[in-house]
């Protein structure tokens, strides 16, 4: 699954009056450039989910593969736990800088990158469930894959124990041993040992993963909060706008009402001078002729 941002309002546009803010500028460009990185490496995870998935889907949970794209995934998981950590921090910093010292297309730019990070930790929490159902599905096909070879290792013992007292017994269970393996390949001590090593250890990465979400939990409420404030902030700003503009459009019909009444009695001044000089030249004409 890809991320990506909302490209309505871009964090660099240059404001119709720019207000100098080095520090609003150096902490967008943290957050924006560690947020690109958290998407980055979410999309990761989520192809790694994607392959363990085909893994499952062939029953090939005890391959080796299975571990090494394990690791990786929780080598990722953990990175991006940090860079939110670190994005909340940057976020209550960013948002702690004083309204008068911002334009307004800087604050709805903070308004719009405390929501983007919002949701990428929202869908960072959906990656995680996902991958520690994934992991769960993984762990109990494995755990069959060992008790199946313990039924084995123990009809094999049994079979031993039993070498020396009856032939018969010895072949009936050889041959329980047979359809014991039909399915599956018998596993040596040592390997039996590392599967079950890594089902252990897997349990635990799912342990510390839930732990995880818990505390992603608390990092997105405290951005929802952050985001409410802004909104109303943004909200502010927008009403003043269309305020601003409201008032713009209607001095500009009391302008035009203006010159349309000048322009009317500009024309009824014109044909009142006319009127008059007719007027004055046909007396004129009278008393002379």
């Amino acid at each position: 699954m890809s991320i990506t941002l909302n490209d309505n309002i871009d964090y660099d546009e240059e404001p119709r009056e720019y207000m100098d803010s080095p520090e609003f500028e150096r902490l967008k460009e943290d957050i924006v450039g560690q947020l690109f990185e958290t998407n980055g490496q979410i999309s990761t995870v989520e192809q790694f989910i994607t392959s363990l998935e085909k893994l499952l889907k062939k029953g090939n949970v005890s391959a080796k593969v299975v571990d090494n794209i394990d690791k990786k995934s929780v080598a990722k998981i953990r990175k991006v736990g940090h860079l939110i950590i670190s994005m909340n921090e940057l976020v209550h910093k960013i948002n702690g800088i004083e309204e008068s010292n911002l334009d307004r297309t800087q604050i709805i730019a903070r308004e719009k990158i405390v929501r983007d990070v919002q949701y990428s930790v929202q869908e960072f929490q959906k990656t995680q469930k996902k991958y520690a159902s994934v992991i769960r599905k993984i762990n109990t096909e494995a755990r069959a894959v060992l008790d199946e070879a313990e039924q084995n290792r123990s009809a094999l013992q049994q079979e031993e124990d039993a070498a020396e007292g009856n032939v018969t017994k010895v072949q009936s269970q050889r041959t329980q041993s047979v359809q014991y393996s039909i399915h599956r390949e018998p596993l040596n001590n040592e390997e039996f040992a590392y599967q079950a090593n890594l089902i252990r250890q897997r349990d635990e990465e799912i342990s510390n993963i839930e732990e995880g979400i818990t505390e992603l939990n608390e990092i997105f409420k405290d951005l929802g909060s952050v985001v409410q404030q802004q909104g109303m902030l943004v909200d502010n700003i927008e009403a003043n706008i269309y305020t601003a503009a409201d008032n713009t459009a209607m001095a500009s019909r009391e302008l035009n009402k203006a010159l349309r009444s000048q322009k009317s009695a500009n024309k009824w001044c014109v044909q009142l001078l006319a009127t008059l000089s007719f007027m004055l030249l046909m007396l004129i004409l009278i008393v002379f002729i």
